[in-house]
């Protein structure tokens, strides 16, 4: 199976992780069908992998904003990959994870 098609980018996410308390703001580096890259630029916590969060993006030159839901599947210092997963999939996941303490 091949990657996904990347596009690089220099918009500006809102992320909220679920389970904690605030919103990050970060730096868009490139995004495809199935998941984009993140630098994080301001915030009190780092997502690391296995996070899920809410991510919004103002497209101003588009005149839109997409909201997306997302699991982190790797993170290195303030870079963080992240696929997008389906809403409905959010409550699940959060579900399985606290049945595994």
């Amino acid at each position: 199976m091949s990657a996904a098609k990347r596009f690089l980018t220099r918009e500006t996410a809102q992320i909220e992780v679920y389970g904690h308390v605030g919103l990050l703001v970060a730096s868009l580096r490139n995004l495809s069908e199935t998941g984009a890259f993140l630098e994080v630029a301001k915030g009190d916590y780092v997502p690391k992998k296995g996070d899920l969060l809410n991510m919004t993006v103002n497209l101003d030159t588009l005149d839109r904003i997409h909201n997306v839901a997302a699991e982190v599947v790797w993170s290195k210092g303030m870079g963080l990959g992240i696929c997008f997963i389906n809403r409905d999939q959010v409550l699940e996941r959060m579900m399985a994870k606290s049945s595994s303490f």
